[in-house]
């Protein structure tokens, strides 16, 4: 009888591992299914006409634009990736009338590689999602970029320079816009209109004609790491609060940067030297505003009818002349009377702003105060007595590790959040991909209030799955951390929406795949370390 039973345990066993094994296989062959169902197209071999590629393609199709340059208005309305063979020098669209010469109407459009120019609009995205606007030289046309009540797209390396205005999001949120030059347009680099959430990050908007940066009836952006100089404005926020304005250089402006009706936003670490006003505001309370250098400006700072706070709101922990101390920190004025008694970096009187003052401003700019502590020269002893070499202590990591079953899989757009229990000190991101394919990570940007990291894809070279963030990534312990990840092929995912590993936790807000499918319980497998 027992045999008998185990023989059935066993067989049932058998059953049970090849039911597992063939909802695998579907699995695998439904997303290789999907990709082998969408087809390439080629212009003008195909079709004479971009248009014509776009109207006869099926959602999920790739069109390939061979070198030339083509006079037509391109109507996008299903998703399609549309890019050119070999990038922008070599391929030309100019409006053929005076409209958008891209205008999105649908989501998951990935537009890239090209010129374009001569519209009222070169790409316009409009109510569409998940797009993807990359490496395009968008030249000569109102708006170079124009985004119209769209979210969760990228505008990512683009050049966007000698319109009238550059890229321009309106009623528009969560998008992120990185890397792209915004120069030399006749008003605004880049502006945000009643737009929240998005990221603007490590553009270069500097020589236009009014701001480099407007944010205007807008909250909770996130204004990081970018170039604005040699604007009239550099960073100009107008009726807008409760966003991040961090680390920009915000130098050789008529205004480095302004607040208009602006509260509660958080203006820190950033550079304003060699502008008439360093920071100019009016109408404006509640503000955060710290660890800035104001230098050599005609007038460092205007405040008017202005009550704001001018140091950080918590105590930080800083290195100053190789000690370590622990304090308020303000802002640096390089027209600040030199007074400071302990020698702790701080000055011993505030510095006066129009009625309002920084009561802990530094003695020197903002980089003196990171640095790290000189190691202290030992002490030789006559009879030195041999030490065993101590066994180093790893770095820590963050590591999802992978899954015990990754698929389905497809690649998409994750965002979320990450919590560590550790210090966490990373350079790179690793992407775990699913046997046999090539997943990977894009692009990534990791962010706080005060700062962002981003990395970037280079192509499928030696160490494809490892992206370089372009500064070191650190995580403090029990701090919250938004991060975005776009992967591309087939990544390994977790498939819940709260991941703990050794060193914290990561969890999904949204993850929106390629066919524009939204999960909350997807999470790609990676690695900060």
């Amino acid at each position: 009888m027992r045999r008998s039973e185990g023989v059935m345990m066993r067989g049932g066993s058998t059953k049970l591992s090849l039911f597992c094994t063939a909802l695998l296989f579907l699995c695998m062959l439904a997303c290789v299914m999907g990709a082998a169902s969408a087809k390439t197209i080629y212009v003008p071999d195909d079709y004479a006409k971009i248009q014509w590629a776009v109207d006869n393609a099926t959602a999920g199709d790739t069109i390939i634009i061979r070198d030339s340059a083509y006079t037509e208005n391109v109507k996008v309305d299903k998703s399609l990736t549309i890019k050119s063979e070999n990038g922008s020098a070599n391929c030309i669209v100019e409006a053929a009338s005076y409209d958008a010469v891209f205008h999105v109407t649908a989501d998951n459009v990935n537009i890239s590689g090209f010129t374009i120019k001569g519209g009222f609009y070169g790409i316009y995205l409009d109510h569409a999602e998940n797009c993807y606007i990359t490496n395009n030289n968008v030249s000569g046309n109102y708006y170079g970029i124009y985004l119209y009540d769209s979210s969760d797209n990228v505008v990512s390396s683009n050049n966007a320079s000698g319109n009238n205005l550059g890229i321009h999001l309106e009623y528009s949120s969560d998008n992120v816009v990185s890397s792209n030059n915004a120069s030399g347009n006749d008003w605004d680099g880049i502006c945000l209109y009643d737009s929240s959430n998005n990221i603007v990050s490590s553009n270069n908007a500097s020589g236009n004609g009014e701001s480099g940066i407007c944010l205007g009836c807008s909250s909770n952006n996130t204004v990081s790491s970018n170039n604005a100089s040699g604007n009239i404005r550099g960073i100009y926020l107008y009726d807008s609060s409760d966003n991040v304005v961090s680390s920009n250089n915000a130098s050789g402006n008529n205004l480095g940067i302004r607040l208009e009706y602006s509260s509660d936003n958080v203006v820190s670490s950033n550079n304003a030297s060699e502008n008439y006003h360093g920071i100019y505001l009016s109408d404006s309370s509640n503000n955060v505003i710290y660890l800035n250098n104001f230098i050599d400006n005609a007038r460092n700072v205007y405040s008017f009818f202005s009550t704001n706070v001018w140091n950080s709101t918590l105590q930080m922990t800083y290195t100053y002349r190789g000690r370590t101390y622990t304090n308020y920190m303000g802002n640096y004025w390089s027209d600040y009377p030199k007074s400071d008694a302990d020698g702790d970096g701080i000055g011993d009187a505030p510095y006066y702003i129009d009625g309002d003052a920084d009561n802990y401003p530094l003695m020197q700019p903002k980089e003196n105060y990171f640095l790290p502590a000189p190691t202290p020269t030992p002490t030789p002893t006559l009879t030195p007595t041999p030490m065993p070499t101590p066994t180093p202590i790893p770095a820590k990591i963050f590591d999802t590790g992978r899954p015990d079953n990754p698929y389905p899989s497809i690649s998409g757009k994750f965002v979320g959040t990450i919590r560590t229990n550790k210090k966490i000190i990373a350079t790179k991101l690793y992407t775990y991909a699913c046997e046999g394919t090539g997943g990977h990570t894009e692009h990534a940007i990791i962010c706080n209030k005060t700062w962002c990291a981003e990395a970037k894809w280079e192509g499928y070279k030696e160490d494809w799955m490892n992206i370089s963030f372009n500064r070191t990534v650190v995580l403090m312990p029990y701090e919250t951390y938004n991060i975005t990840i776009v992967t591309g092929s087939y990544p390994q995912i977790h498939h819940t929406s709260t991941l703990q590993t050794e060193n914290g936790w990561i969890n999904c807000t949204e993850f929106i795949d390629a066919n524009g499918k939204k999960y909350n319980d997807w999470i790609p497998a990676i690695k900060l370390w």
